[in-house]
């Protein structure tokens, strides 16, 4: 097309073009090449398809974390602490700025890294690990006037069992634009604790620090004193006010989060207390074993004993079952492994009687959620069929005793039909937004009460995908540009 006006007019010089590098081709294969040893395919009865698909998830798994997760990263060691510490919510180690470039973080959001002190469900003090998501710019509410960027504390569902399944060492922080990156870009600032066990492996005495699984206790301290760690290292950027949000073993969490606050009697939280302004719950895990004990069962009673001394994992699991557990331990598998590893031999992994011994009834009332006095407001939003329709009738049923027998001010649960355990947090997320950001601003909610409501799709329920079908990839090196949504000119 002819140009009428001087040479190369409306055009950029060829000089200030970017460059860019040869790009790689895309490879098949994953940032990792585990292959299990002879004796590990004995010792779990391995077939070569079961072998095989094991091995492709865990160098899947392996691939998404940062700096190649807990296990090679220094960060979450604790060799050289100058000091032995004495306190839970004390921090031990902080990287103000953690350098982004290996995570898949969204664009103008920044990431901290801290470890800290919590305490196990006995009450015994050891370290944790926890992240900080900042957004570009806070979130402009009633409550900042004073330029700080509000809270939300994050509680997540399962990531695993052993150190390598933290999610602040994983590219997406495991739950990517699901939850931290939708907050974090709505002008929030996401604390979130890793939980114990999950990124620091060994304590400041070298002794083996475990993931207390499931447990709403332990859980809920990991939360709180995550956020007291927090304040203490970024109380002049973070307003004390804070939502407390979770969903699956999370939801539990912060639930548990929500009864430890209302317990009066213990003011170990009276420095988090008032800050609080309500929980919001996604699918919180309720009656664990009522989901799959052949999953759960080995997922909870591997670190058992730690808890009650007296429990061996016979108790609860064939040879077989402990023999892949051991498997477990050893690979230091996450979710899905473990779940193809257990499920392949679903019928053979229980001890028929697992379900009788005091063990099992001791655990549920220990850690399950709900019949408690709780510090309200809260809100749960529950898929109609999440685990087949399972775990909404537990948490109907469990939101229904709660309200009847300890009311302890509003609580609506959000029914969402057809919704499964994580497209639920999609289906609802302007809701669970506005509810937050409601907290904030002061604004009273329509009841005192415990209500019900459902949240109906604009189309016809069957319109709708079901499910995310795909996972973000991390496409960060400067060879692969061309995969970024933003990789041109």
């Amino acid at each position: 097309m002819p140009n009428d006006g001087e040479p190369n007019e409306g055009f950029p010089e060829w000089s200030a073009l970017p460059t860019f590098p040869t790009p790689y081709v895309q490879s098949t294969a994953w940032n990792s090449s585990f292959k299990f040893s002879p004796e590990q395919i004995e010792l779990g009865q391995l077939w070569p398809e079961l072998a095989e698909n094991l091995e492709t998830i865990l160098n899947f798994d392996r691939s998404q974390l940062a700096h190649g997760g807990p296990s090679q990263d220094s960060f979450y060691k604790l060799d050289h602490l100058a000091t032995i510490p004495n306190r839970p919510g004390e921090v031990l180690k902080v990287e103000y700025v953690t350098n982004p470039e290996v995570w898949n973080i969204p664009a103008k959001t920044a990431l901290s890294w801290f470890v800290y002190t919590t305490t196990n469900v006995n009450g015994t003090l050891i370290p944790a690990s926890a992240y900080v998501l900042w957004p570009f710019t806070a979130k402009k509410l009633n409550i900042n006037s004073t330029g700080k960027a509000p809270v939300v504390l994050w509680s997540h569902g399962t990531s695993g069992f052993f150190a390598d399944g933290s999610p602040s060492a994983h590219r997406s922080l495991f739950y990517g634009n699901i939850m931290p990156f939708t907050l974090a870009q709505a002008g929030y600032v996401v604390v979130a604790a890793d939980y114990a066990g999950l990124g620091v492996k060994s304590s400041w005495d070298g002794s083996y620090v475990p993931h207390q699984y499931q447990n709403r206790v332990a859980q809920a301290f990991d939360s709180l004193y995550a956020l007291r760690a927090a304040r203490t290292v970024f109380g002049a950027n973070i307003t004390e006010e804070y939502v407390n949000v979770g969903h699956s073993q999370g939801g539990a969490a912060a639930w548990g989060v929500s009864e430890t606050l209302a317990q009066k009697s213990d003011n170990e939280f009276k420095d988090l207390e008032p800050g609080y302004l309500g929980s919001v719950l996604f699918a919180p895990g309720i009656d664990t074993f009522a989901q799959g004990p052949q999953v759960f069962g080995p997922w909870i009673g591997k670190d058992l004993q730690l808890m009650y001394p007296d429990f061996k994992l016979s108790d609860w699991l064939s040879p077989l079952g402990i023999a892949r557990t051991e498997l477990l331990t050893q690979i230091q598998g996450g979710q899905y492994v473990s779940e193809l590893l257990f499920l392949a031999n679903a019928t053979e992994i229980l001890n028929p009687a697992w379900n009788q011994t005091w063990y099992a009834s001791a655990f549920n009332r220990l850690v399950n959620p709900g019949n408690r006095k709780y510090k309200a407001p809260m809100v749960l939003f529950s898929g109609t069929t999440d685990s087949d329709g399972v775990l909404y009738k537990l948490g109907n049923a469990t939101f229904e005793s709660t309200c009847r027998d300890f009311y302890s001010g509003p609580f609506e649960l959000v029914a969402i039909p057809g919704a499964d355990h994580f497209p639920g947090m999609d289906a609802s997320r302007q809701q669970w937004l506005l509810w937050i950001e409601d907290r904030f601003n002061g604004k009273a909610l329509s009841s005192q009460q415990c209500t019900r409501s459902t949240l109906n799709s604009f189309l016809p329920g069957g319109s709708y995908q079901k499910d995310s079908t795909s996972f973000p990839q991390w496409a960060g090196m400067p060879n692969e540009f061309f995969e970024l949504v933003a990789g041109g000119f």
